[in-house]
């Protein structure tokens, strides 16, 4: 095993856990370098603690669970920005009408891969800032209704949309924080794990006694799977 013969070639037989993705595979593998090390016979607290779950990973489920009912908003808004890369002379319209309506931002428009939350709130965070840029873009170009309502009836984001993408931008936005500080790769994580795991709890408790009822549906949602963990 590939694990096992790192940890021999490097001379450690001292190990106190093993951080994983949650693969079923995982679970064979630890389960049997678990035996190994207890052979070894340096095995820390009978190697009870050997398997650790990834937080980020764990995080990845929390949200990917809490944004499963709140895909047409998201569609819409994906299509839209889709729509105004496909080519130069839309993305200069686009930024016409930028100028028209006084938006002046650094950011620009970001398409996401729909399998990753992290690149769908970039592209959320983005395009929320053009909104109004969308709204007078719909007037200049006729055909950018009508394309938008071919993609499954969807259409162009409507103004109750637009403030539900932003409490969505809001909802993913102390994810993303929280998974930028865990993946750090110049400084030791493990001493920061409890209190993010602890201010996730926090503010899915937060969101619980919202009166927002897209909110604490999400956070049901949510705190279901992080129970689970």
């Amino acid at each position: 095993m590939a694990i096992e013969s790192s940890l021999l070639n490097w001379g450690i037989k001292r190990v106190f856990t093993v951080i994983v993705d949650n693969a079923s595979s995982n679970d064979v593998a630890i389960s049997y370098l678990k035996k190994k090390i207890n052979t070894w016979g340096f095995s820390i607290l009978n190697c009870k603690y050997l398997h650790m779950r990834c937080i980020a990973h764990i995080i990845n489920l929390v949200v990917v669970d809490g944004m499963k009912d709140g895909l047409t908003p998201i569609k819409k808004v994906r299509d839209a920005v889709r729509y105004i890369k496909q080519s130069p002379a839309r993305l200069q319209r686009f930024k016409a009408c930028c100028e028209m309506e006084g938006i002046q931002s650094k950011s620009s428009l970001c398409l996401d891969v729909s399998t990753r939350w992290n690149s769908t709130y970039l592209m959320l965070s983005s395009a929320l800032k053009f909104e109004n840029a969308f709204d007078r873009y719909a007037t200049v170009d006729p055909y950018f209704k009508i394309d938008l309502q071919s993609c499954e009836g969807n259409g162009v984001p409507d103004s109750l949309e637009w403030e539900y993408i932003g409490k969505i931008v809001e909802f993913l936005g102390h994810f993303y924080e929280l998974t930028l500080r865990i993946y750090g790769s110049r400084y030791v994580t493990s001493n920061i794990f409890f209190d993010e795991i602890s201010s996730v709890d926090c503010l899915l408790q937060e969101w619980k006694s919202s009166n927002d009822l897209e909110l604490s549906c999400m956070e049901e949602k949510m705190k279901l799977k992080f129970d689970k963990y």
